[in-house]
């Protein structure tokens, strides 16, 4: 489900997983995990790194099938576990340069059996990049959902 909030150029997307909060706050920061799911339908994970710390770094270069790379990165600004992750996000572009940054918050709500992730990404200096975002945000919260659909409930 994504839903755009009072201001039109931030994004949020949520999705309930069946698994605890620790689980799933677990396959947002453990590079192992992330590398099953954190891509959009129909990308890999090449390689990246992150140290999940105020003021660490992450990176990842996501893969598409014909070989096309695109890699993302920022800078973790808050980390709660198993509550919550705030980080900057931009895009590298052929040639060294960087898109505008925007900020990403992580947020997951225990409820019952299930988690509820709710992903807000603000900054965006267009509606197409934020409608953009949202495509790859939701593909790729399928995909979490997906990781955790045997779990018990």
């Amino acid at each position: 489900m994504m839903m755009q909030t009072a201001d039109a150029l931030t994004l949020r997307v949520e999705r309930v997983v069946r698994a605890s909060r620790e689980r799933v706050y677990a396959a947002w920061t453990t590079p192992e995990i992330i590398q099953q799911w954190s891509a959009p339908q129909g990308m890999t994970i090449g390689d990246g790194e992150m140290d999940v710390s105020p003021g660490g770094r992450w990176r990842v270069v996501m893969l598409e099938p014909n070989g096309t790379r695109h890699e993302a990165f920022g800078v973790y600004r808050q980390v709660i576990p198993p509550e919550k992750l705030v980080y900057t996000h931009q895009w590298h572009h052929d040639g060294g340069t960087a898109t505008p940054e925007t900020t990403v918050t992580v947020e997951f709500v225990e409820d019952g059996p299930t988690t509820r992730v709710v992903l807000t990404q603000e900054g965006f200096g267009s509606a197409a990049s934020r409608d953009g975002h949202g495509e790859g945000w939701g593909s790729t919260m399928d995909r979490l959902v997906e990781l955790f659909q045997w779990e018990a409930a």
